[in-house]
């Protein structure tokens, strides 16, 4: 589940009038989401992959800031010297979704070109995201909780997703080629009433063709995990839990509103890995009020007891009118963590993970046994075209990406009304190959200079096309960084320092933007 991660883009897309113009994206799980929004309802929403976002949601301060494109500042680009790499390289993480942006495409424009995208079946792999639009409890550190879980919306929302995933049937993106990774993001898919849930993945089966050896994912809370539910999703094709601890310790869980004592939580996720027929994964979240470095550890040390197949470890994000941020302002909860704090936290969790030897998949998730295998989290980084269903889900063909109406009643309208509810369409960015590739190959804690550079001259890049361009152009910068203790050069290509993958999010979106400003200069 990406849970810091990604929903795709916010409110400022409609106010800022973008239109014609190139405009950042700011994941799911994430990306989240981290991350997003939907339709010319541009609130906030779901990401492939639940990860959570950026925009105007992000308190400023020392742990995330509210990025915002400043041309003319060539010094915004460049960390800091003389600091501890690991706590100071900057001034805080940027609050954004990296590699992510388009233009929007006009309203008048929409249908026509969504029909094109329709009508154009997927070169290779291809993914569907499914989105839950439920929670039973808006936690205290979640700024997207959208709608209170109600048994008769669950059944209702359920009517109408199926009747979605058929609005697309027989159309060459969605009937050709095979679906790689399904991934129910929310919310919490796990709220809905386990009737509801088999009928939804028994459709998804019937409306998609899912590739054999398909990861499908159902993300959720482990309050949740009831016999009836865990096995109307193992009946309907699921082999992928990803589910939402967040820590361990009774007194942090309390605080954030979660329900379950440790106790009760570990029993809930030892009942699914007895049925021993699906991967399970456990978010945990480091920097939150009140835990120290032992209390993190001890995290660790919990989740590793309990063999899972993998586990995803991600930096607190305080949200701008989130609950929590609310309740540090007015002092009923500590601060969170800082980032020299989270810092010494992300090097804790490599430190251990890596002495247990589980498998690096990417900078924040960690494979144990051959069973997890992180597949729609590292496609959906690599920019692979998405199928998106439910209110709020965002998705991708062909490098557009698209934006379902976010509002309940608005997106069940148009879906019983038998339109496909998409409300933005957003167009790629001339660069928008590499910097995919960029995003890629960072999230997974390396850059492949020379792979970059064949994709510049394939793609025929002005200014970066001729053999050597493109590592002439960034020298300077990635220059800085190696000296900055952010990366380590191996031959001409570079792999992240501990440090580097901690600020790897601000590594990737600023190298995007240096050489999209560099290549005009």
């Amino acid at each position: 589940m990406d849970h810091n991660s990604l929903l795709l883009a916010r409110a400022a897309m409609e106010k800022a009038g973008t239109h014609g113009r190139a405009m950042p994206v700011g994941h799911p799980h994430e990306m989240l989401a981290t991350e997003m929004a939907h339709g010319m309802d541009v609130s906030g929403a779901g990401r492939p992959g639940g990860e959570k976002g950026h925009g105007e949601m992000f308190v400023p301060g020392k742990n995330l800031l509210p990025h915002r494109v400043e041309k003319g500042d060539p010094l915004r680009f460049f960390a800091r010297e003389g600091e501890d790499p690991l706590g100071g390289a900057f001034e805080g993480k940027i609050a954004v979704h990296p590699g992510m942006g388009g233009v929007p495409v006009l309203p008048e424009d929409k249908e026509a070109r969504l029909e094109r995208l329709v009508e154009t079946p997927c070169q290779d792999r291809k993914l569907a995201y499914v989105h839950v639009p439920f929670c039973d409890t808006h936690c205290l550190y979640c700024s997207f909780f959208q709608n209170p879980y109600r048994r008769e919306a669950g059944a209702s929302y359920a009517d109408a997703l199926i009747r979605e995933l058929g609005l697309w049937k027989g159309r060459p993106v969605q009937e050709r080629e095979p679906v790689h990774a399904v991934y129910l993001g929310g919310g919490t898919p796990t709220a809905l009433a386990p009737e509801d849930l088999g009928r939804i993945l028994g459709a998804i089966q019937g409306a998609l063709p899912l590739a054999n050896d398909c990861e499908f994912t159902v993300e959720g809370r482990a309050a949740n995990l009831t016999p009836e539910l865990i096995e109307a999703a193992l009946k309907n094709g699921v082999n992928r839990f990803s589910l939402g601890v967040q820590s361990f310790d009774t007194g942090i869980r309390r605080a954030m509103g979660r329900s379950l004592d440790q106790e009760e939580l570990v029993r809930r996720i030892k009942l699914l890995q007895s049925y021993e027929q699906a991967s399970i994964v456990v978010d945990l979240i480091y920097g939150l009020p009140g835990q120290s470095m032992e209390k993190w550890e001890e995290d660790l040390r919990i989740a590793r007891s309990l063999g899972l197949d993998g586990l995803d470890c991600y930096q607190l994000g305080v949200h701008r009118g989130s609950p929590l941020a609310k309740a540090i302002e007015a002092g009923r909860v500590p601060p969170a963590a800082d980032a020299p704090q989270m810092g010494e936290m992300f090097a804790a969790s490599v430190r251990i993970l890596e002495t247990a030897f589980y498998r690096r998949l990417s900078v924040n998730h960690w494979g144990r046994t051959p069973r997890e295998r992180n597949i729609y989290n590292l496609y959906t980084r690599a920019g692979v075209s998405c199928l998106g269903f439910g209110p709020g889900a965002g998705g991708s063909l062909h490098g557009d990406m698209t934006y379902n109406i976010r509002d309940f009643g608005r997106w069940k309208d148009m879906v019983e009304a038998d339109r496909k509810p998409v409300g933005m369409l957003l167009a790629p960015v001339p660069l928008a190959e590499l910097n995919k590739s960029i995003t890629e190959s960072l999230e997974q804690g390396r850059l492949d200079m020379p792979m970059l550079e064949g994709l510049c001259e394939r793609q025929g890049y002005p200014g970066l096309s001729r053999a050597g361009e493109l590592g002439a152009l960034t020298a300077p910068l990635l220059e800085q960084w190696s000296r900055c203790g952010l990366l380590a050069p191996v031959d001409s290509s570079y792999l992240l320092t501990v440090a580097g993958q901690f600020w790897y999010v601000n590594l990737t979106q600023l190298l995007i933007e240096y050489i999209d400003e560099q290549r005009e200069a």
